[in-house]
């Protein structure tokens, strides 16, 4: 028994997954890394990602025995691949599905990639592909939905909070890195700050992000960073966490009660510090669910929602060209009343996934938004419309 044992914990897996380098894609690498973890608690994870991505997250997460960053760049393939400290076989390999399904997902660089990792990396039981029906004997299963949390180091944080700060703890990012007018503007954000403030007069925010992200072709970053402090200034409460590091926002997020913001693959990272998610929805994807924690999604009432593959309304293609906010953020003023409710659920100890699971396929149908496009299990679309 004690040998059968030893050989189930020796198992290992490699999960390459070197994809775009946004911050968004780094999480579904750990949430697949979770998923196997859960189903297999003694295998040995490995994580092969882009060299750009922020790839020591992984080692916050005591799930994954080490993480390997690695350079796309055409010409260096084969180089990168030979300087990689990794053995060439392991029991398991799993690539995303996205590779099988829409490989013109990648640019020809990462394609390329990736091809040449798909022939360099052998597998002794089973190579596949994430979340994909394989009828092989020995194919990996995994858990998905799986809880996890990156657990920040405290040496790592170095931004002191007040002593005193009032409930509830709020860190809010105000938009991503996109140049595209797909975030709500400072008036926007003005008017929910404040209805916030009229239901929770004693709300601390912390008010994160880069200043580089607000600068424009003739704005610059010392511009935007003064623009975006006299903003933070003007709400009462709020605490400027701006330009802190990466490690300081992660730990001022993990601290907080609610995280508030817009879609972006940075927010993706809340659930994974075990800090709820309030996300104002809208524009182009919906949000995903990693790490099992509750969430609210504040929908916006529209059919074409989410508008990837060009499936824009015409009215926000021309927002976009007049670089005005699209329709789903400009209307969040009229969704006052839905983002203190997400806030109040979130702030309840009892709201659990399942609930927010539930609370997410309702307001979907209620908005009437894409339902083929948003993460929604069938059972819950069936609750929903009153079928079997």
């Amino acid at each position: 028994m004690l040998a059968k044992t030893q050989q189930i914990s020796s198992k290992s897996l490699l999960i390459v997954w070197v994809y775009y380098p946004a911050v968004g894609h780094l999480v579904e690498a750990l949430e697949v890394a979770a998923n196997y973890h859960k189903a297999h608690p003694n295998l040995k994870i490995h994580l092969l990602v882009h060299h750009k991505s922020p790839y020591l997250l992984g080692d916050y997460c005591n799930f994954i025995e080490a993480v390997y960053p690695i350079d796309d760049e055409h010409g260096k393939h084969t180089e990168s691949i030979s300087q990689l400290k990794l053995p060439d076989t392991f029991d398991y390999v799993v690539f995303p599905k996205r590779l099988l399904y829409t490989p013109e997902d990648f640019t020809s660089s990462l394609l390329a990639c990736n091809r040449l990792l798909q022939k360099h990396f052998k597998a002794r039981l089973w190579h596949g592909y994430n979340d994909t029906p394989d009828a092989h004997p020995q194919a990996l299963t995994s858990a998905p939905y799986s809880a996890f949390t990156i657990q920040i180091p405290t040496e790592k944080i170095s931004f002191k909070l007040p002593t005193r700060i009032g409930y509830p703890l709020i860190a809010v990012m105000l938009k991503g890195a996109s140049r595209q007018s797909i975030w709500p503007s400072f008036r926007t954000w003005k008017k929910i700050f404040n209805t916030i403030h009229l239901a929770y007069p004693n709300a601390t925010f912390i008010i994160t992000g880069l200043s580089r992200v607000h600068s424009k072709a003739k704005v610059s970053t010392a511009k935007a960073k003064e623009t975006v402090t006299d903003f933070i200034n003007s709400i009462p409460g709020a605490i400027n966490a701006y330009d802190v590091g990466l490690d300081n926002q992660l730990g001022l997020i993990q601290r907080a009660d609610v995280f508030l913001s817009p879609h972006t693959g940075f927010a993706f990272l809340a659930p994974c510090l075990g800090t709820p998610w309030l996300a104002l929805s809208g524009g182009q994807w919906a949000e995903p669910m990693p790490a099992r924690m509750p969430f609210y999604c504040v929908m916006p009432r529209c059919k074409k929602y989410p508008c990837n593959n060009g499936d824009i309304k015409i009215k926000c293609k021309l927002r976009l060209k007049f670089k005005q906010p699209i329709e789903c953020m400009s209307n969040l003023t009229t969704k006052q009343e839905d983002i203190i409710q997400g806030l109040k659920k979130l702030l309840d100890e009892d709201y659990t996934f399942e609930k927010a699971y539930d609370d997410y396929a309702q307001l979907a149908f209620l908005n009437q938004v894409n339902l083929r496009k948003l993460s929604i299990a069938p059972e819950f679309v069936y609750k929903i419309r009153g079928e079997k």
